[in-house]
Order: C-alpha cells, then sequence, then structure tokens
C-alpha cells in the first residue's frame, strides 16, 4: 500500500514507466495479474522442439517450396521479432528456399502498417532481407475456397493461400468475440476478405472474453475461423502468452486447435486477477491501464470490461493511443486512403479542456494523442483529458480525504476474478 503507483505504458513506443501519484493519505492497492517469468532462448527452442499435437515444423514442411508467415499488426503487442529465428530455422531445416519465405501482416479491417512499423514487428534484419506486405481486406486478389457449413464465404489472401506452408505467429489475449485470440484468428479475419469478414462479425455468436471453449451447438466465431483455417490448410501457429512486462512467458507451437487451446488455458492463468469483495466495493477510484493493448486508438473497449467488477467508483481509462489512428475498415466501410482523406478534410473542434469531473459512473480517460473528434464520436458519454495530474487534482477535490484506490496494471490482458 502507498500513494504512488507506477504502470508501463506505450507498447511499441518506448514501453515506459508511467508514475501515477496519490495525496499522501489515500490508500492505492496493486491488482496484479499471477503473472511469470520471461522464457530464455533455450525454452523457446523447446517449444519448437516439442510442439503440440503435430510434427515438429522442420519435418511438416519437408518439401515445401514455399512459406507464409502471417504476423499481427501493432494493435497486438506481440514480439514477433523474438520468435522469427526459431522459426525460420526450422523452415531451413526443412528444406524450404529462403526467396520463397515470405511474410503477411494480418491486419484484418485495421490500417496498413508502415515499413518502419513492419521492421519493429518481425525484427530490422529481417524486414530487410525478407518480403513483408500488409493484407488488403478490399484486395481482389484473394483465392475463393468455397463455402463453411454455416454460410460464411472463405476468400482468403492470395499470397497466403498459395504458399506450401502456412503458420500463423501472434498472440494469445483476451478477447470479446473469440474468447481468446491467437490460433486461427491471423486467418479470418486476418487475412481473410470483406465478405468473410462481414459474415464472421455479423451472423456466427461470439464467445465472451477469456472462454475458452464454445457454449453452444451451433458455430461460433472461434468455430468459423477454424472451420476457415481447416479448409484453407493453415500448417501449425506458433502463440505467445506474455507477462506484464511484455515479454514472452509461454510459447504455444503445434496445431493451430490443440496449441491454441493449451495456450488458452495458460494465458488464462497467468492473467487471472483476484479481487477481494472490500475491494470491489469499497473502492472509490479504480484506474486500468490499458497496457499492453494501448497503442492503436481502436483497442480501449478490451480493458473497459474491467469497469464491471466494481461498484460505484469513480473510473480513469490510462490509454495514450499513440499511434492515433482511429480506423477499423469494415466497420468504417472504407479503404484506408479514403479514411486518410477524410481526415485531411476534416476541420477539427476547436479543443475545450475539461475542468470538471463527470459521474463516478461515467468513463474518464487520460490520453496524450487519441484525436479528440474520434474519441467523441466513439465514446460520446465519456470525458478525455490530456492532463493526468490536472485528472488526479481534480479527484483530489471530490473523493474522500483517505480515498481507497485499485489500480489494474495491465488491464488489457488481466482477466478478473472475485475472491
Amino acid at each position: 500500500m502507498g500513494n504512488v503507483a507506477t504502470v508501463r505504458s506505450g507498447a511499441w513506443h518506448g514501453d515506459n514507466e508511467l508514475t501515477l501519484n496519490f495525496p499522501t493519505n489515500w490508500e492505492v492497492e496493486m491488482l496484479n495479474p499471477t503473472d511469470a517469468l520471461s522464457l530464455s532462448d533455450a525454452q523457446i527452442e523447446q517449444a519448437f522442439a516439442e510442439p503440440i499435437g503435430t510434427k515438429r515444423i522442420a519435418e511438416l514442411a519437408k518439401g515445401k517450396k514455399s512459406a507464409a508467415i502471417i504476423v499481427d499488426d501493432l494493435s497486438r503487442p506481440t514480439p514477433a521479432f523474438k520468435v522469427i529465428p526459431f522459426l525460420l530455422r526450422e523452415l531451413f531445416a526443412a528444406g524450404v528456399p529462403k526467396s520463397e519465405i515470405r511474410f503477411v501482416v494480418g491486419v484484418g479491417a485495421h490500417r496498413p502498417i508502415s515499413e518502419e512499423e513492419m521492421a519493429k514487428k518481425v525484427g530490422a534484419d529481417i524486414a530487410a532481407e525478407y518480403e513483408i506486405t500488409n493484407h488488403n481486406f478490399l484486395s481482389s486478389d484473394l483465392r475463393a475456397l468455397g463455402h463453411l457449413e454455416n454460410g460464411t464465404p472463405v476468400y482468403i489472401n492470395r499470397t497466403v493461400a498459395d504458399a506450401d506452408f502456412k503458420i500463423c505467429l501472434g498472440g494469445i489475449y483476451p478477447h470479446s468475440s473469440v474468447g481468446f485470440s491467437g490460433g486461427a484468428k491471423l486467418i479470418v479475419p486476418g487475412t481473410a476478405g470483406f465478405s468473410s469478414m462481414y459474415y464472421f462479425h455479423t451472423f456466427p455468436e461470439g464467445r465472451g472474453p477469456a472462454v475458452i471453449e464454445g457454449q453452444s451447438d451451433e458455430p461460433d466465431r472461434r468455430d468459423t475461423i477454424e472451420m476457415a483455417a481447416a479448409v484453407l490448410g493453415l500448417d501449425a501457429i506458433a502463440n505467445v502468452v506474455l507477462n506484464s512486462r511484455r515479454e514472452i512467458c509461454g510459447l504455444f507451437v503445434g496445431d493451430f486447435i490443440k496449441a491454441h487451446r493449451k495456450g488458452a488455458h495458460f494465458a488464462k492463468d497467468i492473467y487471472k486477477t483476484e479481487i477481494s469483495e472490500s475491494t470491489r466495493t469499497e473502492s472509490d477510484l479504480v484506474v486500468i491501464n490499458c497496457y499492453p493493448l494501448d497503442a492503436d486508438a481502436i483497442q480501449l473497449d478490451k480493458a473497459l470490461a474491467a469497469f464491471s467488477y466494481f461498484e460505484d467508483a469513480y473510473t480513469i481509462a490510462l490509454y495514450p493511443a499513440t499511434d492515433g489512428t482511429c480506423f477499423h475498415g469494415l466497420f468504417d466501410r472504407l479503404d484506408y486512403p479514403q479514411y486518410l482523406q477524410q481526415k485531411a478534410e476534416h476541420i477539427p473542434s476547436k479543443p475545450s479542456p475539461v475542468l470538471k469531473l463527470g459521474r463516478r459512473s461515467q468513463l474518464h480517460v487520460w490520453s496524450e494523442h487519441f484525436d479528440r473528434d474520434d474519441f467523441y464520436k466513439e465514446y460520446p458519454s465519456s470525458l478525455l483529458f490530456r492532463d493526468l495530474d490536472q485528472l488526479i487534482q481534480l479527484l483530489t477535490d471530490e473523493l474522500p480525504a483517505r480515498a481507497k484506490v485499485a489500480v489494474l496494471p495491465v488491464a488489457g490482458i488481466q482477466v478478473l476474478t472475485s475472491n
């Protein structure tokens, strides 16, 4: 307990420490996840040597003339560059020609990432030596693979579909519609066409955050992406679980269902955060730090579910949104160049500083980079603050002299439970 809380902030943009200074007589409780130590290189090698539900990649890829490695974008905190060298060793051992190994960024309907960002994701040396492309969900350069039993049309990025060997390299994080991300999700929606993504987001039921197995006899969204991956012929996955410092603490290599499920169970244990009944009911202020899912301006919702565990508290979300872009092509029904053109033509409203608190049930967001107009379009009933010290001072004037504060340091991935 104390009056200072230090959290990490700005995934991909420094991963720096952010210090929150509260009044000295406030009681500050850090609600940390279970967490785990980072893996050594030897442990990463072991994960590739002992795949889950498949043969070793070096055996699976024998005789293959080409390979596609699908990685997630910077909206996800996955440090793919840590894993790629080990994966490439497997492909080289299998005899896959280096010139025929390609990387595809499975952005889904997110914005394409820049060459500089590609170097961050895969490593500067890999970016310099290999072909890396962004998936474009509105492109006509797709392979049509028919329809699934639930009616979903399957259109997949041609580079991915045409590769002899296909592997998804992503992360396992709580997700509001598929339970946990990872597995085959980099196929649908990651490298799928518009119609596939539209059906995926519209018709199958979702699987709630941190729900590992389906709850219905009908195929849900997780089932849908796995059926699509089977039609495509996804060969393997390499999925990481991260600790609170954005370090790899778990790596699950192998079958895209079996390895994913084992990783999801591990993730649920590592991200587990127990909250006492007194903390849940007596906290005057709840601070959720959205790290490590705090780069992209459309990921805030992933951390907001935490607030539902508390009763009658003021709420703050720490969300730098360093990327600054609030674009999701599927929901905006436009491509990224059109979005940039609209932004260039848009006359921003004149900012007026927020000088008072909202209601206890109202969301207060501190963000340095979330565009003001985009923020209020997405969260019209919330309040945006640029000055964190000012926000804390407003709370100081409002809350009891001995206020109780609960801080979730990595709320973007924490799985909350009551004890």
